[in-house]
């Protein structure tokens, strides 16, 4: 396990090869990181997360696959998984991840993961590869767990998608953190979406944005926010630890879903779950720019 550091004129970016996570994302001119960094210890000590080959939690954290029955802890294992550095230069970095004895115990799927990261003048764009090596059709979900820097109280916080968006379809959370089967629609006012430490502390919130190219976070107290390319993600959930009015809020883009409450089912059943045919490669992209 080590920490890469890449960097341009304008951002500086640190990521760590335990789970290929990005520790830090810090704008030169200021010295302001923009990522999530629990020094006290008191609240979430992760930082940006990548969620494979599960999103959430897993009813009674199993699922059934070919009549078998499989555990998964929530947000699945390759958050812990080391990777390789396979490129690396000023700018950029690929690391990867494989399929091994441990893994196929949870996941019965021979996988090779890559993700590069690639610094574009106050941009950072992200990659993920994923390849099937397997002989079967194989089953996944993908999610970016971001947890950004709240520099005041949430409530002047809002989330800005299209301005002409009038309304965003919200997939209800109960009880937290599974889904319950029931959505509703929120209405936008010119594509803003208010936060507050109130509407988290039940739980995380999970929207559907399968119509939107991007979202940004907005303090109106201050100048910094950060924009996350969502084209490419069907869903986008929104968490701050219950209850604890905490110095950050998560932004996360997510291909896949958590389980909808009930009994463990079958993998390729759940809401959202992508799929790949053996021998293919499905190529994940997205980005967080920094304002």
């Amino acid at each position: 396990m080590k920490t890469i550091k890449i960097k341009n004129d304008q951002i500086q970016v640190v990521i760590n090869t335990l789970g290929a996570e990005i520790q830090a994302i810090t704008g030169l001119k200021d010295h302001f990181d923009y990522v999530w960094n629990d020094l006290t210890g008191k609240y979430w000590q992760r930082h940006a997360p990548i969620l494979f080959p599960i999103i959430g939690r897993l009813n009674n954290n199993t699922y059934l696959y070919h009549d078998n029955q499989y555990e998964l802890p929530q947000h699945g294992f390759l958050r812990d998984q080391d990777f390789d550095v396979v490129m690396e230069d000023v700018n950029f970095v690929k690391l990867q991840s494989s399929a091994n004895d441990e893994t196929r115990l949870k996941y019965p799927f021979n996988y090779r993961f890559t993700v590069t990261y690639q610094l574009v003048e106050h941009q950072l764009e992200i990659q993920y590869e994923i390849e099937n090596l397997d002989t079967k059709t194989m089953y996944y979900s993908l999610g970016l767990h971001p947890g950004f820097v709240a520099e005041s109280d949430l409530n002047n916080y809002h989330l800005v998608f299209e301005s002409h968006a009038d309304e965003i379809k919200e997939l209800k959370v109960d009880p937290a953190p599974y889904l319950s089967g029931i959505s509703k629609i929120q209405p936008l006012k010119n594509g803003t979406l208010p936060l507050s430490y109130t509407k988290l502390d039940d739980g995380l919130l999970v929207y559907s944005v399968d119509n939107f190219k991007n979202v940004q976070l907005v303090n109106s107290q201050t100048s910094h926010s950060v924009q996350l390319d969502i084209s490419e993600f069907p869903y986008l959930a929104i968490w701050s630890p219950e209850h604890e009015n905490a110095p950050f809020v998560c932004v996360e883009p997510f291909k896949g879903l958590p389980d909808v409450y009930g009994q463990p089912g079958k993998l390729q059943d759940k809401l959202g779950e992508s799929s790949i045919l053996t021998g293919k490669t499905d190529v994940v992209k997205t980005a967080i720019k920094v304002c």
